[in-house]
């Protein structure tokens, strides 16, 4: 019986702890002791020592088993006590996340290259003249806006959404801007669309800028001034050597986020070298 119960003693000191109070693992040590010899004892006068041995083994190595999985669920419970700090499990806790300077959440999350791909899709429905697929893109509160030139002033040309589908058939004129010599710009809709939005040469852009802010032509990043809110995609075609390079065009699209989170169109702008 003593070599057992050396044996059994040797395999509980080798046995984890798992974050057990020293009292406890003391308790639960002597517990399993006790009924091993207890159960030792009185199965020798029964004259199955043996057998009954090997089962009382077994059953000590159960309640181990036990003990533990039972200590580690205790260790979620905030009220027990121990002479360690028990490890939490799950344990929904409201705590305090400090934020450097620069990392507060960015509520205007996107996808550069989904945005990008919007852009794209709008420039094909206008070029295909497609106002049913230009409108599905269009803020539905905030309407789309036309200029012809880089600036956005109070009158600018604004639609709402409903009439966007129906653009192209208007034979109404509107002041869409100024141009050279300071000389009114007064077209349809649908002459504006073919003199200043000649969207086929941005098919094969130089450059694409998703909400980056193209220094070369834009050093003072205006039009994030007047849409501060909002995330551009610039086509941008760079100019040639005969015209050293004053013949440059960018087509900027504007979008916002409504109110389902999803980014809408509000602008088309062009810019373009102007003497």
């Amino acid at each position: 019986m003593k070599d057992s119960l050396k044996n059994v003693q040797e395999k509980l000191n080798e046995f984890p702890s798992y974050h057990m109070s020293q009292s406890t693992q003391a308790l639960l040590h002597q517990q399993v002791m006790d009924t091993i010899e207890d159960s030792e004892i009185r199965q020798k006068r029964k004259g199955v020592f043996l057998i009954k041995a090997k089962v009382g083994i077994v059953t000590a190595a159960a309640v181990i088993i036990i003990s533990i999985l039972t200590v580690n669920l205790l260790n979620d419970n905030p009220n027990s006590s121990g002479g360690e700090n028990p490890i939490p499990i799950n344990q929904d806790v409201d705590q305090e996340i400090e934020q450097t300077p620069g990392e507060e959440e960015d509520n205007n999350l996107y996808d550069p290259l989904l945005l990008e791909q919007q852009a794209t899709e709008i420039l094909q429905a206008i070029y295909d003249h497609d106002m049913d697929v230009l409108s599905s893109h269009v803020h539905t509160e905030k309407g789309l806006l036309f200029s012809p030139y880089f600036s956005v002033m109070d009158d600018t040309v604004r639609f709402e959404k409903n009439e966007v589908p129906s653009l192209l058939e208007s034979e109404a004129t509107y002041l869409w801007g100024y141009g050279e010599a300071n000389m009114e710009i007064q077209l349809t809709p649908a002459d504006y669309f073919d003199k200043h939005l000649q969207v086929k040469r941005f098919f094969k852009s130089d450059e694409v800028f998703v909400d980056t802010q193209n220094l070369e032509v834009d050093p003072t990043n205006y039009l994030k001034t007047v849409f501060p809110d909002s995330k551009i995609v610039e086509f941008y075609h760079a100019g040639t050597e005969q015209y050293s390079g004053m013949d440059w065009r960018s087509l900027n699209l504007v979008f916002e986020q409504d109110e389902e989170s999803a980014w809408r169109l509000v602008a088309i702008i062009n810019n373009l070298f102007t003497p």
